[in-house]
């Protein structure tokens, strides 16, 4: 399986007409459908085209149906929102991202109580680190919509959805993202003077003089996955320091304290910053940590479930807290009966590709893999059950993956469940 960035790359680039006939095939059309109402053609064979292009893509090899399953699998894995119910059901694949979990949210005081209080106050600043899968955007949501009384502006923006070609087109393409949502005018060629200003200060003029103008309350505005403007040097350079000066314009400018900034991202900046541009230094950190075991039990009893101590403790002991796993496990287990019966069958086909994580685990190992220092480290870390100080650049990786956790200066395997598997896939011998 391709590893994510690899997916995104050519979901991203590839032509439209085919994103929109792969968002058909993951999403239960047929290819009569797909050829009538998609690409407006006579032909099937424009089609089976497309398709077999697709599958060139993602690097699939076309051995009858099942290549388009495993197509389903790959966008399942990375894209969850455009796979169909009944599509997974058809090659026999559990949901990514169950759709249960959208709407569960377990409470980590005093995490919540602080945010909700810092996002009323003027030019607030609230950032949310954790590696992926840790619940991030399930937080920023619930500040978006928590005291729905604050007649508030609100934004969503998962920075995966800009251009990134330059600064100039990533902070159009910010400006008109941001503008779409607050359903304005597109007012760009009114704003956008390159002959006397640059591109950060057209922006902040856009904001300044239109959006923030055009709205009597506060916007709180979210900004998930940052760190993807951390692999443009350019980029990150000037995006990144005209938040900091957003939010410092607005302890003193009245235009600029309806700015309230909510930023989520897995990994510390990497880049080489001015410390007085970042905005990574100011404000109010969120770290969010791994469930505890009270809070393993609520959430699987907002799955419906009802675990003994014991069987919370023998979970706990292959995935930790981690709420994206805990979360498959308990989707897993609400589909099957007698529970405690299931664990033991369940725990011990987890960390191989028989399992649930299979889709997971593979992705994992395929970006590891990808890259020959974090292979090595992993070598290294299954090797031993003690921490490991490893490369400060290769600790940051491995972290924003999910993979480990720091003690100090060194680290270890997040959790039982990548240990044994790792260990078996990359040492040939399972644990």
């Amino acid at each position: 399986m391709i590893s994510k960035e690899a997916f995104e790359q050519k979901f991203n680039t590839m032509p439209w007409k085919r994103r929109e006939v792969l968002k058909a095939v993951v999403g239960g059309k047929t290819d009569r459908e797909i050829k009538d109402n998609v690409l407006a053609v006579d032909n099937k064979n424009t089609v089976r085209k497309h398709i077999s292009n697709l599958y060139k893509d993602f690097d699939i090899e076309t051995n009858g149906f099942n290549c388009r399953c495993d197509l389903v699998e790959i966008v399942n894995t990375y894209k969850p929102e455009l796979v169909a119910e009944q599509v997974l059901k058809e090659c026999g694949l559990s949901s990514s991202r169950p759709r249960a979990d959208q709407e569960i949210y377990i409470e980590r005081p005093p995490i919540e109580a602080r945010c909700y209080q810092e996002i009323v106050k003027p030019a607030a600043l609230i950032r949310i680190k954790a590696p992926k899968l840790m619940g991030k955007t399930l937080l920023i949501h619930k500040i978006i919509a928590h005291d729905e009384k604050q007649v508030y502006g609100r934004v969503y923006l998962n920075m995966n959805g800009l251009d990134f070609t330059n600064l100039d087109i990533f902070l159009k393409s910010f400006c008109g993202q941001v503008g779409n949502k607050l359903k304005l005018a597109n007012q760009l060629q009114t704003y956008w003077d390159d002959s006397f200003f640059t591109s950060v200060d057209n922006c902040t003029a856009y904001f300044e003089e239109y959006l923030l103008d055009s709205l009597e309350s506060p916007l709180v505005l979210c900004l998930d996955d940052l760190d993807r403007v951390f692999q443009h040097q350019e980029i990150a350079e000037g995006f990144l320091p005209l938040l900091r000066s957003w939010h410092e314009s607005g302890k003193f400018e009245d235009s600029w304290e309806k700015l309230r900034l909510v930023v989520g991202h897995a990994t510390e900046i990497y880049i080489d910053l001015d410390i007085n541009k970042s905005p990574f230094n100011v404000g109010v950190p969120i770290e969010l940590l791994e469930f505890n075991a009270q809070q393993v039990n609520e959430f699987a009893e907002s799955y419906g479930l009802t675990l003994s101590v014991d069987s919370i403790t023998k979970l706990m002991a292959m995935v930790g807290g981690h709420p994206y796993l805990l979360s498959q496990a308990f989707y897993h287990m609400n589909n099957h009966q007698a529970v405690e019966n299931t664990l033991d069958k369940f725990l011990d086909l987890a960390p191989t590709e028989a399992g649930i994580y299979r889709s997971h685990l593979l992705s994992l190992l395929t970006s590891i893999q990808e890259h020959p220092q974090l292979l090595d480290a992993v070598k290294l870390l299954v090797s031993t059950a003690k921490p490991v100080r490893l490369d400060a650049n290769i600790t940051r990786k491995l972290e924003s993956m999910g993979l480990v956790q720091r003690h100090g200066n060194d680290c270890s395997l997040r959790c039982n469940l990548y240990r044994q598997y790792f260990s078996d896939r990359i040492l040939g011998s399972r644990e």
